[in-house]
């Protein structure tokens, strides 16, 4: 791997180490905004909340693939979302065994709380970060995002070629 100049690992230098770090942090920073909110949403609901409001009417597989949970957990959760009413099952039009997940109105109510919860989140993390940084993290992400969906559509690792030599040497 480029950037690497000893065979051992220096957790708090490298990429997967510190990405894991920053996603634990970031996780632990979403689960006491989203407690400060007042809402009563849980990280596993926001992130179900999440792709219901990107892609609504999606089935519990789609929102279990998106979100990395199991079915079983997952429907548990949905099971909540439902007595709570944020969110309602309906059978689906073209194949009545499958029932779609749609968000109810009562999700109206808590856009407002949870996106200040989200944004509360983002500037603690961003703080001290200007614009240009910013939009450099995110160019950044853009490119580690689009080449890890380019590995994941051509299939099994080994058929995807590294371009190791291309990359120049980090500092």
């Amino acid at each position: 791997m480029a950037g690497r100049t000893t065979k051992k690992a220096k957790p708090d230098q490298e990429f997967g180490w510190l990405q894991r770090d920053v996603f634990r942090l970031l996780q632990r920073a979403w689960d006491r905004h989203l407690r400060a909110s007042g809402t009563g949403v849980t990280v596993p609901q926001s992130r179900v909340l999440a792709e219901l409001r990107l892609r609504d009417g999606l089935t519990q597989t789609e929102i279990a693939d998106l979100v990395m949970m199991e079915k079983a957990p997952l429907g548990r959760v949905v099971d909540r979302m439902e007595e709570q009413g944020l969110v309602e099952r309906r059978p689906d039009p073209a194949d009545r065994r499958v029932r779609r997940v749609y968000l109810t109105g009562a999700f109206d109510e808590l856009h407002d709380p949870l996106w200040a919860a989200a944004f509360g989140m983002f500037d603690a993390a961003l703080d001290g970060f200007t614009d240009e940084e910013y939009r450099t993290l995110l160019s950044m992400f853009q490119r580690i995002k689009a080449n890890l969906e380019a590995v994941e559509a051509g299939g099994e690792a080994g058929e995807v070629h590294t371009r190791q030599e291309e990359r120049p040497p980090r500092a």
